[in-house]
C-alpha cells in the first residue's frame, strides 16, 4: 500500500547522453549558457569536453566564460593532457585577471603535487618564453616547497623576466637555502630588474651577515633602482635588530 504517492520515478538523464549536448552549447550565442555550461562540464568531469573547455578558454569572447573553462579543466584534474595543461598555462597570460586566477588555482587540481611539478619541469625544459614564464607564475601561485628546483633552473634562464620571477619566487618560499643564490645575482646579473628585485627579497629574507653586500651593492651598482632597494633592504635588516 502507498503510504505517500504511488508515481513512478522520473527517468533520470543519461550520463552519456549530457556531456555531449553540453560541448554543443559551449558554443550558444548566449554567454549565459556557455557560461554555465563551463561550470557544469566541470562539476560532471567529462573528459571528452577537454577540448572544448580548451578551445572556450583560448577564444571565447566572455571573460566569465573563459574563467569558468579554467575552473572547469582543473576539476578535471589529473585527466588532463598535456596539451590541455599547456592551454592553462597560456591563459596566464590573459588579459583578465579573473582568468589568470582560475588557470593557476587549476594547478592545484591536476593530480599528486610530484605529477604537477613533473609536468611543469617538462614543459619548462622544451617550451619558448612565454610558457617558461607562465610555468614560473603557476610556481607563485601553488606556493609550494616543491617548486625550489625548478625555480633554481629559472635564475639560469636567458630572459631577464624569468630570473626576476624566479628570484621573487625564492623569496617568498622563505627557504633561507636560496640566500647565497640570490646575493649572487644581486652582484651578476647584468638585469637591473633582477638585482633590484634579488635586493628586495635579502631585505626581506636576510641577516645581519648581507649588511656588506648591500652597502658594497648601493656604492657600486649603476642603478640607482638597485641603490634604492639595497639601501632599504639595508635598513629592513639594521632595524631587526642586533646580530645573535
Amino acid at each position: 500500500m502507498c503510504l505517500i504517492r504511488c508515481e513512478p520515478a522520473p527517468n533520470q538523464p543519461d550520463s552519456s547522453t549530457v556531456g555531449p549536448r553540453l560541448i554543443q552549447l559551449l558554443k550558444d550565442p548566449s554567454p549565459d549558457i556557455r557560461r554555465t555550461v563551463a561550470l557544469s562540464l566541470g562539476k560532471i568531469g567529462d573528459t571528452n569536453g577537454i577540448p572544448a573547455l580548451q578551445q572556450s578558454l583560448r577564444g571565447d569572447v566572455d571573460a566569465q566564460v573563459r574563467e569558468y573553462s579554467a575552473w572547469a579543466l582543473g576539476q578535471i584534474g589529473d585527466q588532463l593532457s598535456e596539451d590541455a595543461i599547456i592551454g592553462l598555462l597560456t591563459a596566464l597570460g590573459d588579459a583578465d585577471s579573473a582568468v589568470k586566477q582560475a588557470a593557476a588555482s587549476a594547478f592545484g587540481h591536476i593530480g599528486p603535487q610530484e605529477r604537477a611539478m613533473h609536468l611543469l619541469n617538462e614543459i619548462f625544459s622544451i617550451s619558448g618564453a612565454d610558457t617558461r614564464l607562465a610555468v614560473i607564475q603557476t610556481l607563485r601561485e601553488m606556493d609550494t616547497p616543491s617548486a625550489y628546483p625548478l625555480y633554481l633552473t629559472a635564475l639560469q634562464d636567458p630572459q631577464p623576466r624569468i630570473r626576476q620571477m624566479a628570484v621573487s619566487g625564492l623569496g617568498e618560499l622563505g627557504d633561507r637555502r636560496a640566500l647565497p643564490l640570490i646575493r649572487n645575482r644581486l652582484f651578476k646579473d647584468e638585469d637591473e630588474g633582477v638585482r633590484s628585485e634579488a635586493a628586495f627579497r635579502l631585505g626581506k629574507l636576510g641577516d645581519h651577515t648581507d649588511i656588506l653586500a648591500l652597502k658594497k651593492a648601493i656604492r657600486e651598482d649603476p642603478s640607482q633602482s638597485v641603490q634604492m632597494w639595497s639601501n632599504w633592504a639595508l635598513q629592513e635588516i639594521e632595524q631587526s635588530g642586533p646580530a645573535l
